[in-house]
C-alpha cells in the first residue's frame, strides 16, 4: 500500500533547513508504518538505519528523557537500549506515541539546537491536546499532518490501471466513458470503506472475488476501531469528558444524516449533552474532536471574500467525520444500499463528507462554506486573491444551482467549480469547471494550476 505522504517526508528530508518533524494524525491512518517504510526506503535501503522508539509500548523509557535533557547523552542510553549504535550523520530516529512522554516533546528544542545533524521524526495523535503546552518546542520543529487515505491513494492500491488515468489527466476534458464508469465504481466502494488503512486492507484481502465479503470484513473492523477511538476518549480527557466527547461522537454522524435536502445544515448544540445548550457547554468536547483529528470543522461565512474569518461566527459551523467509510459505518448504513444507489436524497451528506475530508487533507487548514440570505455553498476556497466556490451535487438533484448562479454574480470569480458524478466538463460561457466528485482529492491543486493561468 503506497502513502503519498512519503513524497512529503523526501522533501523533509531533502531540506538542509529541517528540524525535528513532528508527524500529527489520528489515530490509526498508517502513521506508523509510513514512518518504518520511509525508514526502509530512505535509509535502510542505502546502508543506513532507521530506529524505532515506541513510547506506548516502552514506559521504562520516559526515564531518559526525565532525567537528561541532553540529546548526545539521550542517544548515548537509546543506544544501550536499543542494543545497537546510532550515527547521528546517517541515520534516522523515530519517536512513535511521543504523546506519551512530554519529556520527549520538549527534548525535541535540544534535538533541534544542539544535535542539528541527526533526522529525527516523532508522530503523534494527541499533540494537540497535551498539558504542557508551556514546554511545547514552538519554533523548533517541522509540521506534517497525515489523514487516511485519500481516494486517489485508494485507487492506487485496489486498480493501478485506473489510477494512471485518475492521477495524469488534465481534467479540462472528459475521461473516456469505460474509465469514468469505474472511476465512480471505485468511488462507490471508497464511500463504503473510506481511507482507514486496516479497513481497507480486510476489503482488499477479497477482491476480486467477493466484493460483499470484502465489505462485511471492513465493516468489522471499523466498527473495532470506532471501540478505540472511545476508549480513547477516557485515557486522554478524563471520565466526565469521556462522555461528553461521546455525545459529540455520535451527534455528528447523527446530524448528518438528517440533511434531507442537498446541503448538510449547520451543527446545532441544543440536546447533544442532556440538559446543556450552545457552543460554550459544548466547546471541550468539539475542541477535542477537532484537535484529534476526528472531525472536521466547517465555518459558514456570511461573504465571499477575503479575509473569510471575519464573516464568520463563532457558533456557526458545520462538523465532519474525518473519514467517510467509519461514517458509514456509525450510522449502519449497509454497503449494498450505497452500492446500489438506493439512499435517495440521504447521499447527499456522503458526498460533502467526502469532499470535506479530502479538502482538509489537501489544505490541513479551517474550511469554509458560505451562506448569504437564501443562498448557500458547501464549500468556498481562497485561491489567490479569488474566493473559488465549490459546490457539491448528488446525481439526484444535478441541476443548475440558483445558489451558484447568486455567488457567481455577485462576486464574479475567475472559476466556479461543480462536483458531481458526471464525467468533466468546462462551461466557458458561465466560467464553470464541471469535476466528477471523485477529483476532490486533487481538487487544490488544479484550482491553483487554474487560477495562476486566468
Amino acid at each position: 500500500m503506497e502513502r503519498f505522504i512519503s513524497k512529503s517526508l523526501e522533501e523533509w528530508k531533502q531540506n538542509t533547513d529541517r528540524k525535528p518533524l513532528i508527524l500529527r494524525g489520528a489515530r490509526q491512518i498508517g502513521k506508523t508504518w509510513s514512518l518504518k517504510e520511509f525508514g526502509k526506503t530512505q535509509y535502510e535501503d542505502k546502508g543506513f538505519a532507521y530506529h524505532y522508539i515506541d513510547f506506548l509500548k516502552s514506559n521504562r523509557l520516559h526515564t531518559i528523557f526525565q532525567e537528561s535533557s541532553d540529546p548526545r547523552e539521550i542517544i548515548t542510553l537509546l543506544e544501550f537500549h536499543l542494543k545497537t549504535s546510532i550515527d547521528p550523520a546517517q541515520d534516522l530516529l523515530i519517536f512513535d506515541e511521543i504523546q506519551e512522554c512530554p519529556e520527549a516533546v520538549t527534548a525535541l528544542k535540544y534535538f533541534s539546537q544542539d544535535l542539528q545533524k541527526l533526522d529525527l521524526i516523532a508522530a503523534g495523535s494527541h499533540i494537540g491536546l497535551m498539558h504542557n503546552s508551556q514546554a511545547f518546542p514552538v519554533g523548533k520543529v517541522n509540521f506534517l499532518s497525515m489523514y487516511p487515505l485519500s481516494y486517489g491513494e485508494f485507487v492506487n492500491t485496489l486498480d493501478p490501471d485506473a489510477y494512471k488515468y485518475l492521477a495524469y489527466s488534465s481534467c479540462l476534458s472528459p475521461f473516456p466513458t469505460i474509465v469514468h464508469e469505474r472511476l465512480l465504481e471505485l468511488f462507490q466502494l471508497y464511500s463504503i470503506i473510506g481511507g482507514l488503512p486496516e479497513a481497507v486492507l480486510a476489503f482488499s484481502a477479497h477482491l476480486p472475488s467477493d466484493i460483499r465479503k470484502g465489505v462485511t470484513a471492513a465493516r468489522s473492523v471499523q466498527h473495532e476501531l470506532t471501540v478505540g477511538y472511545r476508549a480513547d476518549f477516557s485515557k486522554y480527557s478524563g471520565k466526565v469528558n469521556a462522555m461528553h466527547i461521546n455525545y459529540v461522537f455520535d451527534a455528528v454522524p447523527g446530524q448528518l444524516s438528517q440533511a434531507y435536502h442537498e446541503t448538510v445544515d449547520k451543527f446545532r448544540f441544543k440536546d447533544v449533552i442532556p440538559g446543556r445548550r450552545g457552543l460554550n457547554a459544548l466547546r471541550g468536547p468539539v475542541t477535542w474532536m477537532i484537535e484529534s483529528g476526528l472531525c472536521i470543522r466547517n465555518s459558514i461565512a456570511k461573504k465571499g471574500v477575503h479575509p473569510l474569518a471575519s464573516y464568520c461566527d463563532e457558533n456557526k459551523f458545520k462538523l465532519f467525520l474525518f473519514d467517510v467509510g467509519l461514517l458509514n459505518a456509525m450510522l449502519h448504513i449497509p454497503g449494498e444500499a450505497v452500492l446500489g444507489e438506493s439512499l435517495g436524497p440521504y447521499k447527499g451528506y456522503l458526498l460533502e463528507n467526502y469532499v470535506a475530508q479530502e479538502l482538509r487533507a489537501q489544505t490541513s487548514g479551517e474550511l469554509y462554506s458560505w451562506a448569504e440570505g437564501t443562498a448557500e455553498i458547501e464549500f468556498i476556497y481562497p485561491c489567490n486573491e479569488a474566493v473559488i466556490p465549490v459546490e457539491v451535487k448528488s446525481a439526484a438533484r444535478n441541476r443548475r444551482s440558483k445558489s451558484l448562479d447568486a455567488y457567481i454574480q455577485k462576486y464574479d470569480p475567475p472559476v466556479a467549480v461543480k462536483l458531481s458524478r458526471k464525467n468533466a466538463g468546462f462551461n466557458r460561457d458561465r466560467n464553470i469547471w464541471s469535476l466528477p466528485v471523485y477529483l476532490s482529492y486533487r481538487l487544490i491543486p488544479l484550482l491553483h494550476s487554474f487560477c495562476s493561468r486566468a
